[in-house]
């Protein structure tokens, strides 16, 4: 279910409130409509009942007489559903006629005209049409009235007419409202998809004229806001590339000028000329770190061919024994042939950070295991330690820039697992710290091609 934020959400219950009151305003006007159509032709028939009857009356002798035989007063007074009463009245108020009595109106009536009301015979409701008028020049009203029973027949029946289809439509409206928005938030869909296809480096512009027209504004901003930022990492890689070029050849000449006077015999700074060597060497590889961070985060996709993740481990061994050698830390391999499709460079730079990682914070007489393996359409590469490990709550934070383990006695740089972080998404590959079960310090993972499996930085 969406969040109670969403757009989605938001539209669906402002549209439906005013799908509702539409159908609740439409259902009360045609319901009101209907009703008044059906009472004026009930009430004009009750009427031309009144104008019937007025022509059974008949002058006598200068008195007005009403002359109702069986015959038309069972075909003016007969009805399937409802009962049917008359009173007539002379110009005096003296009743001339009639079948039951019948309440006066309030008012006088209009002349000629029906004027009808609703009253009550013996309890029972009733429809009154009352008609003054005159006949031989003689004043006379006829009241003829009826119950409401085929009034409130029509009533349900109106209802229940209505009510049907309004039912109908209330349950199909939810389900069209929601496809209605579902299509009208595609356009923002398919840019969401678009966006999260692409790769971390990939600023391209989005193509502004394959969008719906009210979405083209907010695509030029954001396209605008990818071109700054597309600048502004190109001049940020720029700097720190060259930064570290120019830095590298200065250093290796310092280097290699300490390293001579430290041969003088008789040079008498040779202890402190000893304690330069290892910062320059620290600095070296400071900027050998800086450069591959740079390289790390390319514009472009890499280029991508089969590598073997052993291959390139047993490649590395040479170099990542004699550092282990120097500091009496036990290394070991367990490799199995891995392949992958990646930069041979790029991958290479990342497990000689990861080993070399591993054996900064590994203390003397300490053993690293450095091992990979294919796993499920992809490979697992692990390098597990007997180091004091990562706490839990750090092990996000490891992955950032110039971040250390507060305490930690290793002099690195802060530097090298986050040049493994980048690489490992350059590869499409999660980076996952962990607790090594066999040597009970920190076990690093990267695992390439099985996203099921994958659980990126920890998250």
């Amino acid at each position: 279910m969406s969040p109670s934020n969403s757009l989605h959400r938001k539209l669906l219950r402002m549209l439906l409130s005013l799908v509702l009151l539409i159908m609740v305003s439409s259902a009360f006007v045609g319901y009101s409509i209907a009703f008044r159509s059906a009472v004026r032709a009930y009430d004009r028939t009750l009427f031309d009942t009144a104008l019937a009857i007025r022509e059974q009356v008949h002058i006598v002798d200068g008195k007005q007489t009403l002359n109702l035989i069986d015959e038309a007063e069972e075909v003016l007074l007969t009805d399937n559903f409802d009962q049917i009463f008359f009173r007539v009245f002379d110009a005096r108020g003296n009743e001339i006629g009639g079948n039951r009595p019948i309440p006066l109106p309030n008012e006088k009536p209009p002349k000629n005209r029906g004027y009808f009301y609703n009253a009550k015979i013996d309890g029972m409701p009733v429809r009154v049409a009352a008609l003054l008028t005159e006949k031989a020049q003689m004043s006379l009203m006829i009241l003829s009235a009826e119950t409401q029973i085929k009034r409130d027949n029509l009533v349900r029946e109106i209802l229940i007419g209505m009510l049907f289809p309004e039912l109908i439509l209330l349950c199909a409206a939810p389900v069209l409202v929601w496809f209605g928005i579902r299509a009208g938030l595609k356009p923002l869909e398919d840019l969401r998809r678009k966006l999260a296809s692409r790769s971390r480096g990939d600023l391209r512009p989005i193509e502004a004229s394959e969008m719906a027209y009210e979405i083209q504004p907010f695509i030029r901003q954001l396209n605008h806001l990818l071109g700054q930022l597309d600048e502004s990492r190109l001049a940020q890689d720029a700097f720190v590339s060259n930064a570290a070029h120019q830095l590298r050849t200065p250093i290796a000449a310092l280097h290699a000028q300490f390293e001579a006077m430290l041969r003088e015999s008789g040079n008498p700074h040779r202890a402190q000329i000893a304690h330069v060597i290892p910062a320059l060497r620290r600095l070296a590889r400071l900027i050998h770190q800086l450069l591959a961070l740079a390289r790390a985060e390319p514009a472009d996709e890499i280029k991508r061919q089969p590598v073997d993740l052993s291959s390139i481990i047993r490649d590395l061994a040479d170099s990542m024994l004699s550092r282990a050698i120097a500091r009496s830390i036990d290394i070991g391999f367990d490799l199995e042939p891995a392949e992958i499709r990646g930069s041979d460079v790029l991958l290479r730079e990342a497990i000689s950070n990861l080993i070399d990682n591993a054996i900064c914070y590994t203390p003397e007489n300490g053993r690293i295991t450095v091992s990979c393996h294919p796993d499920s359409g992809g490979a697992v590469l692990r390098v597990e330690d007997s180091g004091p490990g990562i706490p839990e709550e750090e092990r996000k934070k490891v992955f950032d820039r110039f971040y250390r383990l507060s305490g930690s006695a290793g002099d690195g740089s802060g530097l090298g697992l986050a040049i493994v972080r980048q690489i490992a998404r350059q590869h499409g590959a999660a980076s996952v710290i962990g607790e090594s079960s066999a040597l009970k310090g920190a076990s690093v993972s990267l695992i390439f091609g099985s996203p099921e499996k994958k659980t990126e930085d920890n998250v």
